[in-house]
Order: C-alpha cells, then sequence, then structure tokens
C-alpha cells in the first residue's frame, strides 16, 4: 500500500510541476508518465483518465495555498505583515507558471475550476476579509472602506494577470505583474500608519528577510 501512495503522490507532484509550466492541455499522460519513468498502465491504475488527474492535482496546489495562509497568519506581526507572507510562495509560483493555465482549467476541465472557485469564494474570501477586518481595528486601513467591496476586488484581481488579452497588453510577467497589483491594493487600502509598514515591509522583500 505504501508503494501505491507513494506513486500516486509522485504523480501528482510531476503533473503540477508539469502544468504550471506548460499549461494543462498541451501535457498528456504519456508526458507525464515518461517525466516520472513510469509505464502508461501504471499511471492508469491510479488515474482513469486526465480530467481526474488535473482536479487532484488543483486540489493538492489548493490545499498547499490554505495550509501556506494560515501558516502567515500565526506567523504575521499584523495585518500588512499577513499580506506579505501569504503573498510570498504565490510569487515564487508566479515566477513558474505558464500564463495559459488558469485559461486552460477553465475552459477544458470543469471539475477542477470549480474547486478553484469554491476555494476562491469560500476560503481565500474569507480569508482576505478577516485580514482587511484586522488592518481596520489596528488603524493600518481605512475604515471607510466597504470591506465586502474591497474584498472581492482583491480575490478577483488575482485572477486578472491570467487573462490572456490583458496579459498579452503588458509587457512583464506574472510575478512582477501580482506584485503590483498587490502593492497597489495595499496603498489604496492604507492609513499613513499602514502606509509606513507597507514600505517597511518592501524593504525587507528587497534584503529576502520578510
Amino acid at each position: 500500500m505504501a508503494i501505491l501512495i507513494d506513486n500516486k503522490t509522485r504523480i501528482r507532484e510531476k503533473a503540477k510541476e508539469l502544468f504550471i509550466r506548460f499549461g494543462m492541455r498541451s501535457v498528456s499522460m504519456d508526458d507525464i508518465a515518461n517525466a516520472i519513468g513510469i509505464s502508461k498502465k501504471t499511471l492508469y491504475l491510479h488515474y482513469a483518465d486526465k480530467e481526474t488527474l488535473v482536479a487532484d492535482t488543483i486540489e493538492m496546489l489548493l490545499e498547499t495555498n490554505n495550509a501556506h495562509c494560515q501558516a502567515s497568519r500565526e506567523k504575521a506581526e499584523n495585518a500588512i505583515h499577513e499580506s506579505f507572507l501569504a503573498t510570498e510562495t504565490v510569487s515564487e509560483l508566479m515566477k513558474k507558471t505558464n500564463p495559459v493555465l488558469l485559461f486552460d482549467m477553465q475552459k477544458y476541465y470543469p471539475a477542477a475550476y470549480r474547486k478553484f472557485l469554491k476555494f476562491k469564494q469560500d476560503f481565500l474570501y474569507n480569508f482576505i476579509r478577516s485580514s482587511i477586518e484586522w488592518g481596520i481595528k489596528d488603524g493600518l486601513y481605512r475604515e471607510d472602506i466597504n470591506v465586502t467591496l474591497v474584498s472581492s476586488l482583491r480575490i478577483e484581481s488575482i485572477s486578472l494577470p491570467f487573462q490572456q488579452d490583458f496579459f498579452a497588453r503588458v509587457n512583464t510577467d506574472l510575478a512582477s505583474l501580482q506584485e503590483e497589483i498587490f502593492i497597489l491594493f495595499l496603498y489604496g487600502i492604507a492609513t499613513p500608519k499602514g502606509i509606513r509598514l507597507i514600505n517597511k515591509y518592501k524593504e525587507k522583500r528587497a534584503k529576502n528577510k520578510i
């Protein structure tokens, strides 16, 4: 049983790596089997079809993101620090991510896309909302903002770089684009006290000390 579990983990890890790098549609089950060094028969022993593998891989990615967000909250000194910590892993992931990833998932793998939407609309929305409320309570974010609206705007901004027509118009990479959107969002809701902290954590991030 341990061997079966290990093989399934290896399959998902390699599939994740290939999907992130090349997108989902262009990676075949043959590609995944060859990259792991197993037979296609062994691959199908664990996953009956590519759609199931894509959905399972996305679920694993979302669980990892959930755990990282929770760890960021436990470690954070304040709401702004939490935001920087929570986006750290995302920024690293974006450096390796093909911008067609979300488009492929939405168009060709609806089961996986539904998992992504549920995660975004449930866990991620609530995580961001509670972070904004924490920042308001501590005087780091403005009291006059519409928390529901701002939380929803932040959620939707995460998907913006993956919109192909938008990405094609900007001369930058996904990681830089996500970083710019993140910083603009924080400055847009911060008080003078919050802005000082944003600048502090930006400087620390530049020195890899966040």
